[in-house]
């Protein structure tokens, strides 16, 4: 699923979907993608961090397991198990979501709210145990900026997150926000909000079947035939499904500039042409005004020398008599 392209970036073919899990006959998931492309988180547990070399692996979906109406794919069944005993404790902080922006990127610049989630991270680079926690980030450099000041940003995003869905133990994961690769969505767009509506509901459903076992029945005189009727009561469950139709990278809006950042585009694009033609105007404007200025001070100066000349010829002529 994973393979990296000429430039040592991650590229994705495709966003893996969720499966059906044996043991879990009824499905109740909001989205159709595995939680931070499938990668085990408690597998991240188990490793030195990024920057010793620790790398994360994507789980199979054979051992997948859904929980919090997301599914999580593991790399064997021990980590599958071991998640099953304590979700919350393998759980990545604030839904896998990007640490430093549920902490320090707010309105009006950002638009992280309960209904518009990211930020994206990256299920590669950015991730980090912080205290036992798995947190994770867009990139390493941010983990780095995080950390800078850890206690504080891990305090700030545990209550921004609280704010929202009133406890750590809630909210939504993380499943297509991804900050990495030739494909990555940014989720700066606004995504599909699945966790805002109810999960598909289950129930038991009692079959009930009427067996029929024909015996025979021999005596020394006669065969007879007796007849045994059986009922029997399976229950099965029923029901399940997902909330979102989105499950492709086509599906999901993919931006990269926020929506404040956006609107100063536009107004970037609107207002810069208008300032041009206004400066521009007023250029021509003062170029018009100092026209005028000069042909009159032309005219002006043209008249004098013609006075002057007409003068200096007539005092020539009078004067040359007296001369004789």
């Amino acid at each position: 699923m994973n393979t990296m392209d000429a430039i040592g970036m991650w590229t994705l073919e495709e966003l893996p979907q969720v499966v059906d899990v044996p043991d879990q006959p009824c499905q109740q998931l909001y989205e159709a993608n595995p939680v931070l492309l499938g990668f085990d988180v408690v597998h991240y547990h188990d490793i030195p961090s990024y920057k010793e070399g620790g790398r994360g692996q994507q789980g199979s979906s054979e051992f997948a397991y859904n929980f919090h109406g997301y599914q999580f794919w593991f790399i064997n069944q021990d980590n599958r198990e071991r998640f099953m005993k304590d979700p919350w404790q393998y759980a990545p902080a604030w839904g896998g979501f990007c640490s430093w922006g549920i902490a320090r990127e707010l309105p009006p610049q950002w638009p992280w709210k309960i209904d518009y989630l990211g930020p994206p991270a990256s299920p590669w680079t950015g991730w980090s145990i912080v205290d036992g926690v798995l947190i994770f980030n867009i990139w390493e450099s941010y983990t780095d900026l995080f950390m800078q000041d850890g206690e504080n940003n891990m305090r700030l995003a545990a209550q921004r997150w609280k704010n929202w869905f009133g406890k750590l133990e809630a909210g939504p994961f993380n499943t297509h926000c991804i900050g990495e690769g030739s494909m990555k969505n940014w989720c700066l767009a606004r995504q599909p909000s699945p966790w805002t509506q109810e999960l598909p509901t289950c129930e038991n459903i009692t079959i009930v079947t009427n067996t029929t076992i024909p015996s025979s029945n021999t005596t020394n005189t006669t065969n007879t035939t007796d007849v045994t009727n059986t009922t029997t009561n399976v229950t099965v469950v029923s029901g399940g499904g997902i909330v979102s139709d989105k499950s492709k990278f086509d599906d999901f809006e993919n931006e990269s500039l926020s929506p404040y950042q956006r609107k100063w585009r536009t107004a970037a694009f609107i207002g810069i042409p208008i300032i041009l033609v206004l400066f521009a105007l007023l250029v021509y404007k003062k170029c018009n005004k100092k026209k005028p200025e000069t042909l009159e001070g032309n005219k002006e100066g043209a008249g004098l020398k013609t006075k002057d000349s007409a003068s200096y010829g007539t005092n020539s002529v009078e004067e040359a008599p007296a001369n004789l």
